[in-house]
């Protein structure tokens, strides 16, 4: 899952050839997410987390500066609580990303890393952070709404497990993509298999019907939205120019394939 070749191509130009308020395909309440945890970890059986720690917005800078879908900086946006993101409607709205730094908590928003069975963006970047942050537990979280969902949630660990669960909620078992042991995560950061179907991630259930992002958020000690309550946390954004990474994979989940 994390052996990816990730090209590091030059910047992308060619923004002037499109309509900057040409409608994208998926719906606005699609959302795509990724999220490192630094240690240390939260004690699995504290459920009340202690508050997180104030936006460190030099810190965002440097976390969107270094992601394989950016080329640059163009522009710092206002600060904003999460739960005011709005989700991308045209297409000036794929070049900002959101990202926000509370102490041990880095969560991104980036529609650059929007994926399906497809466009593997997420696994690439992904695979890139934990080449850069190998201490740091991993979630790429994808849920893209084009009238049938598309999901997606990858969740790597530190000390070595990792799970990929894929596919379409209008698709059979078979057409879905799994790769780990969910049970052996779950042991790894603490969690016994009732705890985590009381947060929503039943082991009993069918791989196709389980709730994949909520393994997702127990790898995250519950700080992920909305389990951990992070909506009026601020966040940075920033206009960006594309990567040629970050635009075609843009190309490839936002608009019509040709």
């Amino acid at each position: 899952m994390t052996e990816v070749d990730v090209p590091e191509g030059p910047g992308h130009d060619d923004e002037a050839e499109h309509d900057p308020d040409e409608e994208v395909q998926p719906w606005r309440h699609s959302e795509v997410s990724l999220t490192l945890l630094f240690p240390p970890f939260p004690d699995p059986d504290v459920t009340e987390r202690e508050p997180l720690p104030a936006h460190d917005p030099v810190r965002a800078r440097r976390v969107v500066e270094e992601l394989g879908t950016v080329a640059e900086v163009l522009e710092q946006l206002p600060e904003r609580p999460v739960g005011d993101l709005a989700w991308p409607s045209v297409r000036a709205d794929l070049d900002v990303v959101a990202v926000g730094c509370w102490g041990g908590v880095v969560m991104v928003f980036e529609p650059a890393l929007g994926s399906d069975l497809l466009c593997a963006a997420m696994t690439a970047e992904v695979a890139r952070q934990r080449a850069r942050h190998p201490e740091a537990r991993i979630v790429g979280s994808v849920e893209l709404d084009y009238g049938n969902r598309y999901l997606e949630e990858q969740v790597l660990l530190p000390t070595g497990q990792e799970v990929f669960a894929g596919g379409w909620d209008c698709d059979d078992e078979d057409a879905w993509s799994f790769v780990g042991d969910p049970r052996e995560v779950l042991r790894a950061i603490g969690v016994d298999r009732e705890t985590a179907a009381e947060v929503g991630f039943d082991l009993d259930a069918a791989p196709r019907d389980r709730t994949w992002s909520d393994l997702g958020v127990l790898a995250l000690g519950r700080h992920r939205r909305p389990a951990g309550g992070v909506e009026e946390r601020h966040v940075s954004s920033f206009r960006v120019r594309r990567s040629r990474e970050g635009a075609d994979n843009l190309a490839e989940v936002w608009f019509p394939r040709s």
